[in-house]
């Protein structure tokens, strides 16, 4: 599996040079929220916008990831509570779990 991740991995790497070398010299203007920027190297725009969503991504994981830590701390501390509820439950001394000899039993059929 990794040697398959690891080629497509290399062959968008490839394509992504290619892509780059391929328009070196293209320019466009940027209007960004109303204000129009001169002209700046497509490659440049194009790592830019790479870094913005690679750092907008990279804040939901992490936002994500404590956000699950959290939840698997609380589970843990209930787990540990309802062990510890379990063990207290079979340790309880059996003279009081003594069945009642004035209570009716069922009567079993044949």
């Amino acid at each position: 599996m990794w040697l398959v991740r690891s080629i497509v991995l290399f062959a968008g790497i490839v394509v992504l040079i290619a892509f780059a070398i391929s328009n070196v010299e293209q320019r466009v203007t940027l209007q960004f929220f109303g204000r129009i920027y001169p002209p700046q190297s497509l490659n440049l725009v194009l790592l830019v916008a790479a870094l913005f969503g690679a750092a907008v991504c990279f804040a939901v994981m992490v936002f994500r990831e404590f956000a699950l830590r959290t939840a698997l701390r609380n589970m843990r501390r209930e787990s540990r509570r309802l062990d510890d509820e379990l063990v207290a439950l079979r340790n309880l001394p059996l003279a009081r779990l003594q069945p009642d000899p004035a209570a009716k039993r069922p009567v079993r059929e044949p």
